[in-house]
């Protein structure tokens, strides 16, 4: 369980890290470590408001999500990539 703990907080940390470099990359911010705070807040606020227990969560996971990320990003985008590179 301690192992559990660990490689998650680990994950979670290298996601957050990969955030603040990719936003600081986008927005060519010259001290990335500025965006940690907003970041952090928004992460907190949208945590504690999309699911407000387990069951919300799953819920949500099962049914909504498929059909707001999975099909899009698995099916549409790779889908018009593919033939914009054909027709290039």
């Amino acid at each position: 369980m301690i192992a559990l703990v660990i490689v998650g907080f680990v994950k979670i940390s290298v996601f957050f890290y990969a955030v603040i470099v990719g936003l600081s990359t986008l927005f060519k911010v010259k001290r990335p470590s500025a965006l940690t705070y907003p970041v952090g807040t928004v992460i907190l606020f949208f945590s504690l408001t999309i699911a407000s227990n387990v069951q919300e969560h799953l819920k949500e996971g099962l049914t909504i999500m498929p059909v707001l990320l999975f099909i899009p990003f698995h099916l549409v985008i790779p889908f018009t990539l593919l033939c914009i590179a054909f027709i290039k």
